[in-house]
C-alpha cells in the first residue's frame, strides 16, 4: 500500500506499517558502534566483504540508504558469492524505490544461500510494495517456512496482501495468528479492526482498538484506529481526545489533522477545522484530499473563492480525484456557472466509478442542469 493514499482508516495501515518499521530498527547508538568497528577493520583490511557488509547493514538501518548502497556494492565487488551481501544491497536499492534491482538482489541472494531466512521475507515485502499481492502472499507463505524468527512479521504482511485481495477471512486469520506470536502487540488488533469496520462490525472493530491501546498506550496507532471508529459511532468528542494523542504522540502524522478536522466542522467549528486542514497541508502540501477538504468547508463557510483555489489545486494534484471534481461542480452551480458545473460532473463519469457518492452527485447535477 502506497502510504500517500487515503488508506483504510484514512490511513491507519500507514500508521502502523511506520510503527513496524520503527520497531524493528536498532537504536542508533548500537548502529555507530557498528559503523565505528567496521570502519577500523576495513581501514586494516580492504578485502574484507563481512566488514563491508555489516557497515552496510548499519547505514540501512540508520537511514542513510547511498552509504548503505556503497558499501553493500563493495561486499559483493570483492566477494561476488556472498549472499547477504546481495540482501543487504537489495533494502538498499528498496529504500531508494528501486524496486527491480532490489527484487534481483533479493532472489540472487536466496539462490546464493537459501538457508538464508531474511532474504524470503525481504523478497515477499517487496513484491507487496509493488503491488503484487498474490506473489506476495506466496512469498510470505514461504518466509513463514523458511525464516521462522521473523514469521509475526510475514503473518501480518500476509494478512494485509490478503486484506488487499478483500480476503477478510485469510486476513483475519493471519491477524490472530500473529496475536499468537506476539500477543504483546498492538498491531494486530489494530488491522483486525479495519477488517471489522470495513464489515460493519463496529463494535468488534472498537473492541480491537480498545486492546490496542491497552497494550500500547503510547503508540499512536491504537488511539487513531479509535478515533476513527468512535467517529463512525457519531461520538465526535471522544474522537477530537483521541486524535489529539496521536496529534501529541506523533504530531508529523498529517491524516490525523485531516481526521480531527473533519469532527471539528461536524461540531461546527469550522475555524478550528480549517486550522487542521492548515497543518495537514503544511505537512504534505501535495495531498489532494486535504486541499478537497479543506475547499468544502471554504464552501459550506460562503468563501467560493477560496474554495474554488482549493478544488483547483486538488484536481492538479490528482486530475483523477472524483471528490474534487463532483464538488466543484456543486460550487460551479453555485455560482451560476452551469457550463463548468457540467464539464465537471462529465469528467466523473468519463472516470472509473471508484467513488459512489460523486457519481451519484454527478448525475443528479447533470439532471438537473438540463
Amino acid at each position: 500500500m502506497n502510504c500517500d493514499s487515503a488508506g483504510r482508516f484514512f490511513g491507519l495501515i500507514c500508521i502502523v506499517a511506520l510503527a513496524v518499521t520503527a520497531a524493528a530498527r536498532a537504536d542508533d547508538a548500537s548502529n555507530d558502534r557498528t559503523i565505528a568497528e567496521m570502519t577500523e577493520i576495513i581501514a586494516a583490511d580492504q578485502s574484507n566483504a563481512a566488514a563491508f557488509e555489516k557497515r552496510g547493514e548499519a547505514y540501512y538501518l540508520k537511514r542513510d540508504w547511498n552509504r548503505a548502497l556503497e558499501d553493500c556494492s563493495a561486499a559483493i565487488r570483492i566477494d561476488p558469492n556472498f549472499g547477504r551481501a546481495y540482501h543487504c544491497r537489495g533494502r538498499a536499492h528498496s529504500a531508494k524505490g528501486d524496486r527491480d534491482h532490489a527484487l534481483a538482489d533479493y532472489n540472487e541472494a536466496i539462490r546464493l544461500d537459501p538457508a538464508y531466512g531474511p532474504s524470503y521475507t525481504s523478497r515477499a515485502l517487496e513484491y507487496y510494495s509493488k503491488g503484487d499481492f498474490d506473489l506476495a502472499i506466496a512469498g510470505f507463505t514461504e518466509a513463514i517456512e523458511r525464516n521462522p524468527k521473523q514469521a509475526y512479521l510475514a503473518f501480518i504482511k500476509r494478512g494485509e496482501a490478503y486484506a488487499e485481495k478483500r480476503d477478510s477471512d485469510h486476513a483475519v486469520a493471519d491477524y490472530n495468528e500473529a496475536m499468537q506470536r506476539n500477543p504483546a502487540a498492538a498491531l494486530p488488533y489494530e488491522l483486525r479492526s479495519t477488517i471489522h469496520f470495513d464489515k460493519g462490525e463496529i463494535d468488534a472493530a472498537l473492541d480491537d482498538c480498545n486492546t490496542a491501546v491497552r497494550l500500547e498506550p503510547g503508540s499512536a496507532g491504537g488511539h487513531y484506529c479509535r478515533s476513527v471508529v468512535l467517529l463512525k459511532k457519531g461520538d465526535t468528542d471522544n474522537a477530537i481526545q483521541e486524535l489529539d494523542d496521536v496529534a501529541r504522540i506523533m504530531p508529523s502524522f498529517e491524516k490525523a489533522y485531516l481526521a480531527r478536522a473533519l469532527a471539528w466542522h461536524r461540531k461546527g467549528d469550522d475555524k478550528r477545522a480549517i486550522a487542521d486542514y492548515d497543518e495537514a497541508i503544511r505537512l504534505q502540501p501535495g495531498n489532494s484530499t486535504a486541499y478537497n477538504n479543506r475547499a468544502s468547508v471554504f464552501r459550506d463557510m460562503g468563501e467560493s473563492d477560496r474554495a474554488l483555489a482549493d478544488f483547483n489545486e486538488a484536481i492538479r494534484l490528482d486530475p483523477g480525484n472524483q471528490l474534487a471534481l463532483a464538488n466543484r461542480g456543486i460550487l460551479y452551480m453555485k455560482l451560476s456557472d452551469a457550463k463548468r458545473a457540467r464539464a465537471d460532473f462529465n469528467s466523473v463519469l468519463a472516470l472509473p466509478p471508484t467513488d459512489k457518492w460523486a457519481v451519484d452527485t454527478a448525475r443528479e447535477g447533470l439532471g438537473f442542469l438540463k
